[in-house]
């Protein structure tokens, strides 16, 4: 990969956040070696606190819930009844909780072609969940969707980093994502989460995909290309115990347990707590070649308070250590495609061992609790408040090989240490006493110990790139039928906090180890970015016979400031990014009971990203820099039975105004005064086309086997001319063409199996479309059985087998494009991984 220094230059094309962002004008690196930047220290082992648990199943909290019937027959490996068969068996006390229980068990039962609104809407079928290990992230179940890739780096998605979504076009950066309606904030590396880090896979119910446009209530300030929305499973109505173990390749291990507590406080509340514990090491190297381990915890409760009012409430926590993995060129990888350039073995000589995998690595501490508040007042009306939280604390490491030293009033070298956020040199090498030593003039390479008196000891450092984020909100939302009129409106309100700082630690002894000495040396950065973030929106459907038209409009209003916290917290950015009115138009043609048609045009938004606030403080030119808008026309048709499930969608995106950072050599491209700042400044030139066709369609063909199929042909193109980028080029990371395809077989005897094979077309490498990867095919396959017991026997109910593969050919290819740095640079898939597990329910 690409040193990390030069980041911002070269990849702000992409508007993506970067780990390594320098907020200091520093000389990039002249080292022979490409480094990635994560995080530090070993993950210790943490048990939440038993209190947080406590809390959120209080009595005095909460106080009625629903039943959710759908996991027993998820453990007895028979898909639900479908929803209009159930809701007749619903044992309901109330109007409430029979809509309740229906609206479960729907969910776990949706049809692939999605809900009948006007754009294009796809569920994941249930049975296809099992193609993945439970260890498996919850990012992965999309991957079979039409329009979406996602591409892996890490074995089982264990390297959030090297972890890549694309749609329509679209980059993971410019999607929404939600978890229980709750909006998962940003996705980028320097402070960002993917729902992962919010929901286990034993807890998922459902995942399902707006491709283009997002109903518009959605809470994300970065949907340019859809919304992918994951729902968790409720609590079950009976008191159970669900224990799980897996193990598989590259040791991996994994412990999972969730208790649910059925009905208590006179059957008002329902709730349930899990805890799983994750171990894999790198599918790269031997030996130290590093690992991941993450504990998280699951937590909901459902309540009925009265009648009217129910309540839902949600806490996650997660707890994550990652190796990372590196990016290579495609001639890297056509030497040897199962090496990453990293290395396992400490050699003493830090321009070596800036790439020892150990210190390449991210901590992360993500929390996300939220309690929602249903209240119908009437039959005809609704009302919503759902006030969150997040909290995240992580950092990111890398071992450069110098330190930093001062520099004295003419430039040069100074003995001391640089002044939390001063100027620096670097030392390559120092004396016994550990002062610096200048390169000799003349020395071509500054780590040849030749150039350097005798004694002299090469310097290595633990550069930790610091995260920290506060992001709390509420979504307020009110339906209400008037006539033929469903009326919508709403307010979402959020501000994040998000600290980004660095600091540097001088390692101890570089011929022996990474150990380093604390507390750090130098302070590099410390800054204070915050996002204030309010929506409005209104919408009104009208049901005209077969005939449903939706027409609304929305509108963002975007703060965004910079505090430098090595100033007093002294301002340094302050920039509005707010939105026009962005209309939103939409109708569904029901031609019978089984097949619609759909239609829709929409305006989407994602203000200023927060990364642009934090260059401002070298110097870089802000002010031209506009939020970015996209314009999305679906069309499409539906068909939906009880055996069969269709559709068919035709799109054209149309992404403008697309954030570019240009360095100030660009000047005669864009004819701007580069005076105003020192570093470059941002524009908004060109965009994004995207033109193509989707389908998908899910047939039960027999009682026991289930088909699937999907295909998506895109042609996305670059709309302007700066970068290296030529209108007319087809983006980079983008396929032209997938296709996926799955079978699923479950007999009366408890056996179940299935396979799925996804085709990914050629991808252009690089945004010049000098470079072209080649089209690969992945096949993942499962095989189980289910054994039910007796229910006299109280110990056990059911234990269900599972052996799963992932990529069961074995094939090497090149997974995600590595956007974050220089173009020309992939992360390498994973091999053949095979886990098997065992789940006992009692």
């Amino acid at each position: 990969m690409p040193a990390r220094d030069s980041c911002l230059a070269t990849r702000m094309s992409s508007k993506l956040h970067c780990d390594d962002f320098e907020p200091s004008p520093v000389q990039p690196d002249n080292r022979p070696f490409t480094i990635l930047t994560k995080g530090h220290s070993m993950l210790r082992m943490k048990l939440i606190p038993a209190v947080v648990m406590l809390a959120l199943l209080s009595p005095a909290a909460f106080a009625h819930a629903a039943a959710d019937a759908s996991s027993a027959s998820k453990a007895s490996g028979v898909e639900p009844a479908p929803a209009a068969d159930s809701a007749a068996a619903a044992d309901s006390k109330d109007r409430n909780r029979a809509a309740k229980a229906e609206a479960s068990k729907t969910l776990a039962a949706v049809v692939v072609t999605g809900q009948p609104v006007s754009f294009t809407n796809n569920a994941l079928p249930p049975v296809l969940t099992k193609l993945s290990a439970p260890l498996t992230s919850v990012v992965d179940a999309v991957n079979l969707l039409p329009g979406v890739n996602v591409t892996p780096g890490g074995v089982f998605g264990s390297d959030d980093w090297s972890v890549g979504i694309t749609m329509r076009g679209f980059t993971q950066d410019q999607l929404g994502f939600t978890v229980d309606g709750l909006p998962n904030g940003a996705t980028s590396y320097g402070g960002g989460a993917k729902p992962n880090r919010f929901l286990d896979s034993e807890n998922m119910r459902s995942v399902s995909v707006s491709q283009g446009t997002a109903d518009i209530s959605s809470p994300s300030n970065q949907a340019l290309g859809g919304t992918i929305n994951y729902e968790s499973i409720d609590p079950s109505m009976n008191r159970a115990v669900a224990i799980n173990y897996s193990t598989g390749s590259w040791q991996a291990q994994r412990e999972f347990v969730r208790y649910d507590t059925g009905a208590l406080f006179n059957d008002n509340t329902y709730a349930y707590v899990s805890f799983s514990n994750t171990y894999n090491k790198r599918w790269i190297g031997s030996g130290s070649n590093g690992h991941t381990n993450r504990i998280h915890v699951d937590s909901k409760l459902i309540s009925y308070l009265t009648d009217k009012l129910t309540m839902t409430a949600r806490l996650s926590w997660d707890d994550a250590y990652e190796n990372n993995y590196n990016s290579v060129t495609l001639a890297q990888f056509k030497q040897d495609p199962n090496w990453d350039r990293l290395n396992w073995n400490w050699t003493g000589k830090p321009y070596v061992d800036q790439n020892f995998v150990q210190a390449w690595n991210t901590v992360r501490q993500n929390a996300l609790a939220g309690v929602r508040f249903d209240y119908a007042p009437s039959d005809t009306s609704n009302i919503e408040f759902y006030p969150y939280f997040q909290y995240m604390k992580g950092s990111g490491g890398w071992l450069p090989p110098y330190q930093l030293f001062g520099v004295d009033a003419n430039g040069q070298l100074s003995n001391a240490r640089p002044a939390p956020g001063g100027a620096f040199t670097k030392a390559f090498f120092v004396d016994a006493n550990g002062q610096p030593i200048a390169t000799p003039t003349g020395c071509g390479n500054p780590y040849d110990a030749t150039c350097y008196p005798a004694g002299a000891t090469p310097a290595s450092s633990f550069r930790q790139s610091l995260y920290k984020n506060n992001r709390y909100g509420f979504i307020a939302k009110g339906t209400w039928q008037i006539a033929f009129n469903h009326l919508t409106a709403g307010l979402w309100l959020e501000n994040l906090d998000r600290i980004n700082g660095r600091v540097w630690y001088a390692v101890t002894d570089p011929s022996l180890n990474w150990n380093y000495n604390r507390p750090y040396y130098y302070k590099q950065f410390n800054q204070q970015l915050n996002t204030n973030t309010r929506k409005l929106y209104v919408q009104d459907e009208v049901h005209l016979g077969p005939v449903d038209v939706t027409a609304g409009v929305s509108k963002y209003l975007v703060t965004l400031t910079g505090k430098n916290l090595l100033n007093n917290g002294a301002q340094f950015a302050s920039l509005n990014s707010d939105s026009g009115l962005l209309p939103s138009l939409g109708a569904v043609y029901h031609l019978n009971r089984h097949s619609q048609v759909y239609a829709s045009v929409t305006k989407n938004f994602e203000p200023v990203p927060d990364g642009v606030v934090q260059a401002a403080a070298v110097g870089t030119d802000i002010s031209h820099v506009k939020p970015e808008t996209s314009i999305n026309i679906d069309t499409g048709y539906r068909y939906s039975s009880r055996d069969v499930q269709l559709g068919l969608s035709v799109y054209h995106v149309r992404f403008a105004n697309q954030i570019t950072f240009v360095n100030p050599q660009s000047d005669g491209v864009t004819r701007i005064n580069y005076t105003i700042g020192t570093a470059g400044t941002y524009v908004n030139v060109g965009g994004v086309e995207s033109k193509g066709v989707e389908a998908i369609a899910n047939w039960k063909a027999t009682p026991h086997l289930d088909l699937y199929a999907s295909a998506t042909f895109n042609n996305s193109t670059y709309l302007g001319n700066i970068n290296g980028i030529k209108a007319g080029n087809k983006v980079a990371g983008q396929p032209s063409r997938m296709m996926a395809l799955a079978a699923n077989y479950h007999d009366a005897d408890g056996f179940q199996a299935g396979i799925s094979g996804k085709y990914v077309g050629g991808r252009y490498g690089t945004i010049d479309n000098t470079e072209k990867l080649p089209s690969y095919v992945s096949v993942d396959a499962y095989a189980g059985y289910h054994i039910g017991f007796d229910a006299s026997n109280r110990a056990v109910k059911s234990v269900d087998l599972m052996f799963n593969v992932t990529n069961l050919m074995d094939r090497r290819y090149l997974g995600t494009v590595d956007s974050a740095g220089t173009p020309g640079y992939y992360f390498i898939a994973p091999g053949r991984t095979a886990v098997f597990s065992i789940k006992a329910n009692l």
